[in-house]
């Protein structure tokens, strides 16, 4: 028999699948808006059944502010990768060169 504890996690692991479908779901809208000019309504429809079951799943859970940091947390990630994935933008990270010293007037240029 699975104690209480058990039923929680059970309960969390389904809201991430439904928060993490909701963000791919809104990524996915806003991608086939920006390529084709109108708005996938049905798209729309998913992730906001996706959200009501993560919201359900997570309310029973965990309460009120379980939705706000767990389901704010994995639905922002999701969106992001999702719409990283598909070409919406990207995210680059620079390595800084390291500068190279300025003549002084102690040192001779070689």
């Amino acid at each position: 028999m699975m104690s209480l504890q058990g039923v929680r996690f059970m309960l969390l692991l389904f809201a991430l699948v439904g928060f993490a479908g909701a963000g791919g779901a809104l990524a996915m809208a806003r991608h086939r808006g920006w390529m084709e000019g109108e708005r996938d309504i049905g798209l729309l429809g998913i992730a906001a059944m996706f959200v009501t079951f993560g919201v359900l799943c997570t309310l029973a859970a965990s309460g009120l502010f379980g939705v706000l940091a767990f389901g704010g947390v994995v639905l922002w990630a999701s969106y992001l990768l999702t719409a990283q994935r598909v070409g919406l933008f990207s995210i680059e990270a620079h390595t800084a060169s390291t500068p190279e010293p300025e003549p002084t007037e102690h040192q001779r240029p070689v």
